[in-house]
């Protein structure tokens, strides 16, 4: 916007230099245009050019990342979704609660997994839609306040605390991904929790004999088959 508010004067004084080569009056000096090279004319060309692309982009979208959304299917891989349980009914309670006007979150799936025909939920399965920028911040409230010491706790009040916490490759579809054991006193769970633009999922394994690596793995393959991209 600078070099366009600078650009109509020295139009103006182009234009007065006929006049004043006419009466005779002493030449104006020539606009700042007529001084720069012809090479950094082309440069600053390309300048705005970008400029003006990326406002386009900013505006339109263009060239943004596809929006995600969670889709709990009724199988995914060797795992069953079962009926509701009260840790399934209780968690999907306590995430909706974040569904409020001003949040980032949009819509929240929760739903318990476990080997067909067993009829036991060993997978705890979560995922929110929302907007999240900042996919590694995403994950560091996730896990400091939505699974953290200072919301979670057991039936009998005792706190859960997160232990050994690190990142593992969040494979195609991008974002973060981290996992960590999730321990109480008597028992411990791990989980595995992923962010991206418009999705958050996490994934807890319920019978606290799977490893962060091991289950990092079983989390790709529930996110590729759980994030699906959203209809406009």
């Amino acid at each position: 916007m600078a070099d366009t508010e600078n650009d109509q004067p020295s139009e103006r004084a182009g234009g007065l230099q006929a006049i004043w080569a006419n009466t005779l009056e002493p030449v104006a000096p020539l606009p700042w245009y007529r001084k720069v090279s012809g090479k950094a004319v082309a440069v600053a060309a390309v300048v705005v050019g970008l400029l003006t692309a990326l406002t386009v982009a900013a505006v339109t979208g263009a060239g943004a990342p596809p929006a995600h959304r969670i889709a709990l299917a009724d199988r995914i891989g060797d795992q069953e979704r079962m009926p509701d349980d009260q840790v399934v009914t209780a968690e999907r309670g306590r995430l909706q609660k974040n569904l409020t006007a001003l949040s980032r979150y949009r819509d929240v799936s929760v739903a318990g997994y476990g080997a067909a025909g067993s009829g036991r939920s060993t997978l705890l399965v979560a995922g929110m839609t929302g907007s999240f920028p900042d996919a590694r911040g995403e994950l560091d409230r996730q896990f400091g306040a939505v699974w953290g010491s200072d919301v979670s706790s057991d039936p009998d009040g005792s706190s859960e605390s997160i232990r050994g916490r690190r990142d593992y490759p969040a494979g195609p579809l991008g974002g973060a991904l981290d996992c960590a054991v999730l321990g109480g006193p008597t028992d411990a769970r791990t989980i595995c929790v992923w962010a991206d633009g418009t999705t958050v999922g996490g994934v807890i394994d319920g019978t606290g004999e799977t490893r962060p690596e091991d289950l990092a793995k079983r989390a790709l393959e529930i996110r590729t088959a759980v994030e699906v991209e959203a209809e406009d």
